[in-house]
């Protein structure tokens, strides 16, 4: 009898252990989806951006700085999406999310801008590219929210008392949010 009660609880351990790396496995391929996603949209948000600050510069004054910031930063962009292989672990996204943070702001305050100056609004060709920019700005900030709320459950299931033993012995690591 007390074999039974030994191989139950063994059995019991062993589908708690199984299941708790079942769900992480999961989470972590659902975070590495969105993160695919996130980082297509963004890639196209970059190409995107290379169009528009060439259309966009024309406007600008001689020496004006910001097309040349705005593609420095679509670089930067693009190199640390280059160096990550998958979704960064915690602590690991600094440069991406530096050349992102910028780039947002900048690219709105842009396309803003050219909404708001006459001569910018009545050029066509302006205002096709800045409709793709801020289609592909919106497509990226909606897809950063879905990879948010999977880094977000995935953290979280990550702190479960069964995860935790799991995570240690399968290499399971927190992400990092996009900001």
């Amino acid at each position: 009898m007390e074999y039974l009660v030994a191989f139950a609880l063994l059995v019991a351990m062993g589908a708690w252990v199984v299941s708790s790396y079942l769900r992480l496995f999961h989470l972590y391929e659902r975070v590495q989806g969105a993160w695919l996603q996130w980082t297509d949209a963004t890639r196209l948000r970059n190409e995107c951006l290379g169009d528009f600050l060439q259309a966009f510069a024309s406007y600008l004054p001689q020496g004006d700085m910001l097309p040349r910031d705005m593609r420095r930063w679509a670089e930067d962009s693009e190199r640390a999406l280059s160096a990550t292989a998958g979704a960064p672990r915690r602590g690991n996204f600094a440069g991406l999310g530096s050349a992102e943070r910028h780039l947002r702001r900048v690219v709105s305050h842009s396309v803003h801008t050219l909404e708001t100056t006459r001569n910018m609004r009545e050029d066509p060709h302006l205002r096709e590219l800045c409709a793709a920019m801020s289609v592909s700005l919106y497509r990226q900030e909606e897809l950063a929210g879905v990879y948010n709320r999977s880094v977000a459950e995935y953290n979280s299931a990550l702190r479960a008392p069964g995860a935790r033993m799991v995570a240690g012995l399968f290499g399971f690591a927190p992400m990092a949010a996009v900001n």
